[in-house]
């Protein structure tokens, strides 16, 4: 089961857009929605969205890449 990532943000469209996730992983839509979201936060804050994208696409160098850049950024 996925983590909520953007509970606290009450965002409809966030929410549409992770469980569209939990229903089709592979949803592209969905996933860069989130990751549009995610780029605008704190990496505390969406650790766990970056560790649940490196784990469902472990051989994307652009996604390790985004999670790096926050780390270092942030």
């Amino acid at each position: 089961m996925f983590i909520v990532w953007f509970q606290s943000w009450n965002s409809d469209k966030l929410n549409k857009a992770e469980d569209a996730i939990i229903e089709n992983k592979w949803d592209m839509e969905a996933w860069s929605l989130l990751i549009r979201e995610a780029q605008n936060r704190f990496i505390n804050e969406v650790r766990p969205f970056f560790e649940k994208l490196i784990s469902v696409f472990p051989t994307s160098g652009r996604y390790w890449k985004m999670y790096i850049e926050m780390e270092v950024l942030w």
